[in-house]
């Protein structure tokens, strides 16, 4: 593999995407230095494929959705395997009742496929359809993603009244005629 040259488009998207795919990144997996390394390495799967790319931008933020839900998948994983040996990994969940909770810990305890899309959605100000087209989805499906985790985040946050809300789907009950 060929080093990219100095000012060529592929450099022009890495210095300019850069910063920000990282902080996308950030959010996603919850750690600066795995981020780093995540977004690194869908720039190396970018260009390798940059002479076949239609839009390398969309393209490379489907990698790094892509490779950070991998990360999270294998952390999951993890977890899974060590619960089954009897092992703790000490990070501890915060107390349930706790209703002060800020938004950025609320999307942070989101599964994965709905933080990604609330982080696309209000961090990068993506529209459904680019959204759809980084998670590789049906845009009916991103909009579906992004609501249950709007949902999700009113819950955690304690924004739903909880006589407002049906306990067989979560979904808000209306009240009164329109």
């Amino acid at each position: 593999m060929e080093e990219p040259q100095k000012g060529s488009p592929f450099e022009v998207l890495y210095l300019s995407t850069r910063p920000s795919m990282v902080r996308f990144a950030s959010f996603l997996v919850d750690s600066r230095a795995e981020a780093e390394e995540l977004v690194q390495d869908a720039y190396v799967d970018l260009f390798r494929q940059w002479d076949t790319a239609v839009d390398p931008p969309a393209l490379l933020r489907t990698l790094v959705v892509r490779r950070c839900r991998r990360s999270l998948r294998r952390r999951i994983d993890e977890r899974r395997k060590l619960e089954l040996v009897g092992r703790r990994d000490g990070s501890g969940r915060s107390g349930s009742g706790a209703r002060d909770v800020d938004a950025v810990s609320a999307i942070r305890r989101l599964r994965s496929d709905r933080r990604a899309v609330v982080v696309m959605r209000f961090y990068l100000d993506m529209s459904h359809a680019q959204i759809a087209d980084a998670l590789d989805c049906s845009v009916g499906t991103a909009r579906t993603r992004l609501h249950r985790a709007l949902a999700d985040l009113r819950r955690s946050m304690g924004e739903v009244d909880a006589g407002a809300a049906d306990p067989g789907n979560g979904r808000a009950v209306r009240r009164g005629n329109r």
